[in-house]
């Protein structure tokens, strides 16, 4: 790809994430200027790193904006246990009855932000317990926010395998370590509802919707508890949620109500980019997948080949050439394009690359082209139940338009027990 044209759509995409990345940069700012006297002040009584302490309140509360922290100022998801007294507020969590069925969880309700800081700091110090599973972290530097977030995650405060890396991403994107070095000062006077109206709401809109940009490690079951949403809801609004309990790695927005057919301010078409499936398409434009497929006459689950043009808003009259799976292994083990909802768009991506960085997929290809061993005699195939051309043409590397041609099909309906030609 000519370096210029290429440098030109890095650009078109970064201007696009921009308002998403504002949106939550401008919330976590929020919260950081609004919570980190507090956090200063707790670390001095209680010898827990402030940046620790703020970079878990982040995590834990959504910057604030989770359920627990606005309904209940619990930022630290402390639940009730035998000892509480106070006033309480129930959410779904990770609680089942002996039956086996979800039930809502017992949390702690304070009367204000600053409680839930001291109570978090009185469970890690281990005030009114005998044995204190976190002590020795308080043998630990007081600077060393690396070795605290690996040792709360080491001995069983988080089950997430990232928790301790995404404290400390959290930590350095926002230089949060700062805070271990301050005195103790009182926190400014700031007019009452000043965060209120400053704090950057959470959620963005695409297309009218309303989503969550998820930028750190997070389930499907994890928003839902955020956000008091059903799992059930999270997976059928972003079509290409498989397992709710996977991590969603790849930054982009979460949609937490039903995509539309279509989107008015949507350019007429998107140019197919590496990596990019109908689904991911699906999730920048806040479109549903099946539509997209209908309008673009594509069968579900075939994905374009990259540099097509997919149609947003009108239905078109012939569809986009298919990418073309390679056979790595045997008819049905085949290398697909992974999903990357915000893989770089290269339409000429046709050029391939040097040796050096040659993808498996291009190796795969050459090592086959080598052969150069074709069929001298005719291959038939006998349709089973629920099979298309598009799924036949798939085993047999081939396409839906071969399989036509070497079979004189005008329609793409064909029966159980026909038997086609495939070579």
């Amino acid at each position: 790809m000519n370096l210029r044209v290429k440098n030109n759509v890095m650009i078109l995409l970064y201007l696009y994430a921009l308002p998403a990345l504002a949106v939550e940069n401008g919330r976590m700012m929020s919260y950081i200027e609004q919570y980190k006297y507090l956090a200063i002040q707790e670390m001095h009584r209680s010898q827990i790193p402030a940046s620790i302490k703020l970079a878990q309140a982040i995590l834990e509360s959504q910057a604030g904006t989770s359920l627990l922290a606005t309904k209940a100022n619990n930022h630290f998801g402390i639940k009730c246990g035998d000892s509480w007294s106070g006033n309480t507020y129930y959410l779904k969590d990770d609680d089942y009855d002996r039956n086996g069925n979800h039930i809502q969880s017992c949390f702690r309700m304070y009367e204000d932000a600053s409680q839930s800081f001291m109570a978090h700091s009185d469970f890690i110090s281990g005030r009114g317990r005998v044995n204190n599973r976190y002590a020795v972290l308080f043998s630990l530097a007081k600077d060393n926010y690396k070795g605290w977030a690996e040792g709360l995650q080491k001995l069983g405060y988080a089950t997430h395998p990232l928790y301790a890396k995404r404290l400390i991403n959290i930590i350095e994107d926002y230089q949060l370590y700062t805070l271990d070095e301050k005195e103790l000062t009182p926190a400014p006077i700031v007019p009452a509802g000043f965060f209120l109206e400053k704090t950057t709401s959470p959620f963005t809109k695409v297309n009218g919707l309303k989503s969550v940009f998820v930028n750190y490690a997070v389930s499907p079951a994890e928003i839902a508890v955020d956000f008091g949403i059903p799992v059930d809801q999270i997976m059928k609004y972003n079509e290409f949620l498989k397992d709710e309990n996977d991590a969603i790695k790849t930054p982009m927005n979460i949609y937490l109500e039903k995509k539309k057919r279509k989107n008015k301010d949507a350019p007429e078409y998107h140019v197919m980019g590496q990596g990019q499936t109908i689904e991911s398409i699906s999730q920048m434009y806040g479109i549903q997948t099946k539509a997209l497929y209908r309008r673009n006459r594509l069968e579900v689950g075939s994905q374009p080949a990259v540099g097509s043009r997919i149609f947003l808003k009108q239905k078109v009259k012939f569809a986009p050439p298919l990418a073309k799976l390679i056979a790595v292994e045997s008819a049905s083990n085949e290398v697909e394009t992974p999903f990357a909802p915000n893989t770089p768009i290269e339409p000429n991506d046709h050029i391939k690359t040097t040796q050096s960085v040659r993808t498996p997929l291009e190796q795969n290809l050459e090592s086959i082209k080598k052969q150069d061993q074709p069929m001298t005699e005719p291959q038939f195939y006998t349709v089973s139940e629920k099979e298309t051309l598009f799924s036949i043409a798939r085993k047999f590397n081939t396409t839906v338009s071969e399989l036509k041609a070497l079979n004189q099909l005008t329609q793409d309906a064909i029966k159980i027990g026909q038997e086609l030609r495939v070579k």
